[in-house]
């Protein structure tokens, strides 16, 4: 809790006198930057007290104690507010010395006046009362802001999740999407990968076959630097051959002629 708070608490009152019921105290703390006031009622004699404990006062008790004060400060916080009562402390009321008591004890060791507030008697009865009812009223407020609260992030959260599934969806169909296309793109692209596979098997095929056909054979002529294909050497070697006969027969008939003698010579 921080300073300038109220907190209203029931505490078990330790008593010497047994009786049927339990005897508590109804206890309003009032915590303040400089001090600690309170407003007690107990339940067996339905009185009323207030009192008041100063900061200066608390941390004399705390060297007292040989405690740092910020400790000692948190423990008497916990004694006042914690329900029914903190673990290991008692509280009474001493009415002659006109203050209300906190004992503290550990385990095996002897119980130790750990706080003490001087108290008066008060006439007002209803003091404490209107102030739990009060205290009452507030909680109330600030559970059903809580729950106004829970029931406004409900539905927002119900929105979060409706928006978040609607993009899941749309996320979904948009990957289906670019999905299909690549595939239809890769389909695209083996047709075409195919189609020109076929086209190259048709041409190396083609040029397979020309290079067996022997019209198609090339011969190298005595210099090596032109080629001439097979009907134009044939040509060319037929023209050769009736030229070189036509050669030969003119020899032959120049060398056969009878031979003349003048007749002077006879």
């Amino acid at each position: 809790m921080s300073c300038n708070t109220v907190s209203v608490n029931k505490l078990l009152k330790t008593t010497d006198i047994v009786a049927d019921s339990k005897p508590y105290f109804y206890l309003q703390t009032k915590w303040l930057e400089d001090q600690i006031m309170i407003k007690l009622q107990d339940s067996q004699t339905n009185q009323c007290y207030t009192g008041s404990v100063t900061i200066e006062q608390m941390k004399e008790a705390a060297s007292e104690l040989n405690i740092p004060y910020n400790e000692y400060y948190q423990e008497c916080r916990l004694a006042l507010t914690t329900y029914i009562a903190l673990p290991g402390c008692s509280y009474k009321l001493d009415e002659e010395d006109n203050a209300f008591k906190v004992w503290k004890s550990e385990p095996g060791s002897i119980p130790m006046l750990y706080m003490e507030i001087p108290l008066k008697s008060m006439r007002n009865h209803y003091d404490i009362l209107d102030t739990a009812v009060e205290e009452l009223h507030n909680q109330n407020k600030a559970l059903s802001e809580r729950v106004e609260k829970a029931h406004k992030f409900d539905e927002h959260s119900r929105e979060l999740l409706d928006d978040y599934r609607l993009c899941v969806e749309e996320k979904n169909n948009l990957e289906r999407r670019l999905l299909r296309k690549v595939a239809v793109l890769l389909n695209t692209k083996k047709q075409k990968i195919a189609e020109l596979e076929e086209r190259l098997s048709k041409y190396e095929n083609v040029e397979g076959s020309k290079g067996l056909d022997g019209n198609d054979v090339t011969i190298d002529e005595d210099d090596g630097d032109s080629h001439v294909s097979g009907p134009e050497i044939s040509r060319k070697r037929r023209k050769q051959i009736i030229e070189s006969e036509t050669e030969d027969e003119e020899e032959y008939n120049a060398n056969t002629e009878p031979l003349t003698v003048p007749e002077s010579v006879m």
